[in-house]
């Protein structure tokens, strides 16, 4: 049998076009190096709040304190520079006010109720003195890609002498980038979702959703929307990354998350001590 040398030719050219492409997934969807660290089993997300706390109030984490409960909170600046926990870009859904927190003082942000309770938006300072050392993952928000290193280095500041265990997490890579190059020493999560939970269109949305800036991230543990999957996020799974889910509302969400190789959840809406 007399072989073809163009097809011959063709067929190793694509054999080494898939090899390089495998190459570059495994090399920018992989984290950093292992390093061991204490993470507990699940956190209250956006403290254990309920009809009388609202998310994100220092009633929810005083909740959560006296459970001895982990907590998931999200931190961002107000026009002052002064660092809230607050989730949402605009105080609109919780508050009724429809302006961003970066557009207005702390006096002004204070002055507001979350969920027509007596309840205020918290300084991140308020809200580790009341924890009290019950572990933290601290949520960077930030408006798209863009951040303040200037904020990120405050986060740094009041996060560092926080006596219990604590991490940050961000859809962001970039601010854990910053975090890699400028406090190496502190646990880093990729927060991520699938293609289509995960708000943003296009190549970016795909690259996100697949952890294809690991590479710039160097993330410690994936934080991922537990029913959601992507090609980036199995190979994590085959990496043997820490897996961390959100979010769970009830036990058979757990359970479910389990099965899928997750090890610490996220949790509200459910008694997240019984996990």
């Amino acid at each position: 049998m007399i072989e073809n040398p163009l097809l011959t030719g063709i067929v190793m050219v694509f054999i080494i076009i898939f090899l390089l492409i495998a190459c570059a997934f495994v090399y920018m969807t992989t984290p950093n190096k292992f390093r061991f660290f204490d993470m507990p089993v699940a956190y209250c997300h956006r403290g254990y709040h309920d009809d009388v706390f609202p998310e994100n109030s220092l009633g929810a984490f005083r909740k959560a304190a006296e459970c001895e409960l982990g907590v998931e909170l999200d931190v961002q600046p107000t026009k002052d520079g002064k660092i809230v926990v607050f989730h949402d870009k605009t105080a609109k859904r919780v508050c009724g006010v429809d302006k961003a927190i970066s557009e207005m003082t702390f006096d002004e942000v204070s002055g507001l109720c979350l969920k027509g309770t007596e309840e205020k938006i918290p300084l991140f300072t308020e809200v580790l003195e009341v924890l009290g050392g019950v572990p933290v993952s601290c949520e960077i928000k930030t408006s798209g890609a863009d951040f303040d290193p200037v904020f990120l280095e405050g986060v740094y500041q009041i996060l560092k002498d926080y006596e219990g265990n604590f991490n940050v997490i961000s859809f962001n890579p970039f601010v854990l980038e910053w975090f890699k190059n400028n406090h190496p020493e502190i646990i880093r999560g990729q927060l991520a979702a699938g293609k289509d939970d995960i708000g943003i269109k296009g190549f970016l949305g795909w690259a996100l959703s697949n952890l294809l800036l690991n590479f710039k991230a160097k993330p410690d543990f994936i934080s991922y929307k537990f029913d959601d999957k992507s090609f980036g996020f199995a190979l994590n799974r085959f990496y043997g990354t820490r897996l961390c889910c959100y979010t769970v509302h009830s036990m058979d969400d757990v359970e479910f998350a389990a099965n899928e190789g997750f090890s610490t959840f996220v949790g509200e809406h459910f008694d997240i001590s019984e996990v």
